[in-house]
């Protein structure tokens, strides 16, 4: 008798993608937002499992990073990626739009892959998230300085105020803070 054999194709999933920076270069620019302990980072742009993992120690155990997919990604590419991350319990991988969870946060992280014209709709949802005090920084690759003093310019339009700002031969990258004064 011949065993049957099936042919089964399995649900393709597709890698995380790679920051167009290097992860040194992202861990450099990472330093700036300042993490400390038991804050809350939402990350936006890549998937890479460095740059998450890099967030995490540096909120530690009590902290908290969400990381926000792409709007096309697939539910099983989100439950992928966070399976990918069981070590990391204060991860947690979240699809955009309206959500019942804490939406305050500490810091947001936007890499070049998620930082796209136009920029008001990008800022709007970070001035809203952010808590006072709370940190924005912007990356991109080398050669990408007008296209960050745009979305600088839109920042600060919604009221961010420059910490941090750097346009060199290796990356370009911005770190406003959300000031919100108390009367």
């Amino acid at each position: 008798m011949t065993p049957i054999v099936r042919s089964i194709e399995p649900q393709q999933v597709q890698s995380p993608v790679e920051s167009t920076l290097s992860l040194w270069q992202l861990r450099f620019l990472l330093r700036k937002l300042c993490l400390k302990r038991g804050e809350h980072v939402l990350l936006m742009g890549t998937h890479a499992l460095g740059i998450v993992e890099m967030l995490a120690m540096a909120v530690g155990q009590t902290g908290q990073v969400t990381v926000l997919t792409e709007p096309g990604v697939s539910d099983i590419e989100r439950q992928s990626l966070q399976r990918d991350l069981t070590l990391l319990p204060q991860v947690k991988v979240v699809a955009p739009g309206p959500s019942t969870d804490l939406q305050q946060c500490d810091a947001i992280a936007i890499l070049p892959e998620r930082l796209t014209e136009p920029y008001e709709p990008l800022m709007d949802q970070s001035w809203r998230r952010l808590g006072n005090g709370g940190r924005l920084m912007l990356t991109l690759p080398k050669g990408e300085g007008d296209q960050l003093n745009s979305a600088i310019a839109c920042a600060n339009q919604k009221g961010f105020v420059t910490r941090y700002r750097r346009n060199c031969d290796k990356h370009c990258a911005w770190v406003g803070v959300k000031y919100v004064a108390k009367w």
